[in-house]
């Protein structure tokens, strides 16, 4: 029985092995340019035989096939596992302009035949031999055909609260040498989440010419007010190596093996777009809390009957799509005997392309204090969806609680059931015992030592919690205080840790240093909380406290500069990092010296 099973437990193993198997077609330019050479790999991991091409009826076949094999060796856990692969390539080159099909391949692998997919191909004509017959004979002189910036939106007509993405492309056909974030665009009026991109170049053919291509941001932008807002420019210094025109011949360097190249800066400035942001319809609904997009609501608890003074979770949760990240939580009428705890947030929110997706949790802690039966009544949420341009109103059903009687008493008064009653008999008059225990004493309770300790010792414990109270008000003033006297030193601080990165030649970690001490320097010395920290507030609190706007500039661009290098921290010299470091530690000083 167990060698049977041995025998099945192989074969299933070779099965497997074997649906994982497939060969792969690979074209390394598409879409190309009619006249280009294109390469055509057919893969597939394992040892192949009796391999046959496809019909290029629609190409000419400038090579190939030509087999090549590749072993790979791996050793985990002692054990050592070896991979062949088997590779044929063409090189081929398109006969017209069109979408154009590489029909499939097949190969043979231990007697069977695998198949590849049928691979399409957009073909299109060849301008980039005019174009570079219309080049500057000049070449030190870069055309804004040959390296530009541009930046793209989905939408330039949205809501408040809609979002919408901007994408900056850099746009290149000659060699670049370094890039270089000189200004990073404010973005005034929206609020702004950074996506992650990848530096790497891709091929792009924009009207016949082929192009090398990197995304250098990408963005959620979310209206924050309505009216005409601006995306402005991002500017980008370059350095382009370009070749020299040695005309003259040189003693030292008879062949002109020396000096054949250069560098040549060129700052490029992406395209300005105007936003039209049209205000929500009015009046808007009374259980509208700004919220934009196309939601859903659902709300849960714990326990539906729990003893009094015993804790319920209540979760509400708002899913779907538009601009979740910024809700706050909401006004609900719980009920009264409920003691409500303001709720924990939990974001699980994510950003695509264009909006932001998931959804925002608020978890609230409810703790009935009377037995009873209760009611969490309904929730009615209204939401702005863009697509239809309308209010929608989105709701909960009710969800009864019963609070069974609990161990302890809340009230010292058994009598009393709810906080309604408690609040009626504080309007009442005290209640008269009918039953007394009268005894005699010998002498008078008034004026006697005990009367003054018991009439005195209140006095003293109030008065000495208005002290208490007054040097806890003041320790947290000076708190406050302490922190914005030293915001300077903390920051000098980090700016010299930042020293020693930039000395260890650890750009990545000098850049987040960088930025960290003007973020803290800023929040420490203006009293802003974590959670607000942006560039708006820092325009805002700047003009707050007359700084100059000049300075705001700078303190802003620094920032940006600082969160821009992170995208390429590599293309930036020691020279220029250390002129960072001088501003930042030179703006601190402004600021301190301009701030009333």
């Amino acid at each position: 029985m167990k060698k049977i099973l041995f025998i099945l437990f192989l074969g299933f193993c070779f099965l497997a092995h074997a649906q994982d198997l497939q060969l792969f077609v690979a074209v390394n330019k598409n879409p190309a340019l009619y006249g280009e050479q294109i390469r055509v790999e057919f893969s597939i991991a394992a040892k192949g035989e009796n391999f046959r091409g496809p019909n290029f009826k629609d190409f000419k076949i400038l090579g190939g096939p030509n087999p090549s094999t590749s072993s790979s060796y791996t050793f985990v856990n002692g054990k050592s596992k070896s991979q062949t692969t088997t590779t044929y390539s063409y090189f081929l080159q398109a006969k017209k302009v069109g979408d154009l099909t590489i029909s499939s391949a097949t190969i043979n692998v231990k007697g069977k035949q695998y198949t590849s997919n049928a691979v399409k191909i957009k073909i299109v004509k060849n301008n980039s031999q005019k174009n570079n017959n219309r080049k500057n004979k000049n070449a030190k002189t870069i055309n804004n055909k040959q390296l530009y910036l541009t930046a793209t939106v989905n939408k330039t007509k949205i809501y408040q609260g809609q979002q919408i993405s901007v994408i900056y492309k850099l746009f290149t056909r000659v060699d670049l040498a370094s890039t270089e974030f000189s200004k990073n665009p404010s973005l005034n009026g929206f609020w702004t989440e950074d996506l992650k991109v990848s530096s790497k170049f891709k091929r792009e053919i924009i009207d016949g010419i082929p192009y090398n291509v990197a995304i250098v941001k990408k963005a959620l932008l979310t209206a924050q007010k309505s009216g005409d807002l601006k995306i402005d420019q991002m500017k980008i210094k370059t350095q382009v190596r370009v070749q020299n025109n040695n005309k003259r011949s040189n003693h030292f360097d008879p062949f002109g093996m020396f000096n054949q190249y250069s560098t040549v800066e060129k700052v490029l400035s992406s395209n300005p777009i105007n936003i039209k942001v049209e205000p929500l319809p009015s009046p808007k609904p009374i259980h509208f809390y700004g919220g934009v997009g196309k939601l859903k609501i659902k709300v849960e608890v714990d326990n539906k009957s729990v003893k009094a003074n015993e804790a319920i979770n209540m979760k509400i949760t708002l899913s779907g799509n538009g601009n979740l990240a910024l809700l706050k939580p909401f006004k609900i009428d719980f009920p009264p005997d409920f003691e409500v705890y303001d709720p924990k947030i939990i974001d699980k929110t994510f950003s695509t392309n264009t909006q932001t997706n998931g959804k925002k949790i608020f978890e609230y802690l409810l703790i009935p204090r009377f037995e009873g039966n209760y009611e969490i009544p309904a929730i009615s949420y209204d939401y702005f969806n863009p697509s239809t341009k309308k209010y929608q109103t989105i709701r909960t059903n009710k969800i009864p609680i019963t609070v069974l009687k609990g161990d302890t008493e809340e009230s010292g008064i058994s009598n009393v059931t709810n906080k309604e009653d408690v609040k009626l008999l504080n309007t009442d008059i005290r209640y008269i015992k009918t039953q007394t225990n009268l005894e005699e004493k010998g002498a008078y309770f008034y004026q006697s030592k005990l009367f003054w300790m018991l009439f005195i010792t209140p006095i003293l414990l109030f008065l000495s919690l208005l002290i208490y109270l007054k040097i806890m008000g003041k320790n947290d003033t000076n708190s406050i205080y302490n922190k914005s006297r030293k915001a300077t030193k903390y920051a000098q601080k980090r700016l010299k840790t930042a020293q020693k990165h930039l000395n260890n030649d650890e750009k990545e970690l000098f850049f987040e240093e960088i930025e960290k001490s003007l973020w803290g320097y800023f929040a420490d010395k203006f009293s802003v909380e974590v959670a607000r920290l942006s560039k708006d507030s820092v325009r805002q609190y700047f003009e707050k406290f007359n700084i100059k706007e000049q300075t705001q500039n700078q303190f802003i661009s620094l920032l940006g500069d600082c969160e821009m290098a992170r995208y390429a921290p590599s293309t930036m010299q020691n020279t220029k990092m250390e002129e960072l470091l001088k501003s930042a530690q030179e703006i601190i000083i402004e600021v301190e010296s301009q701030k009333k």
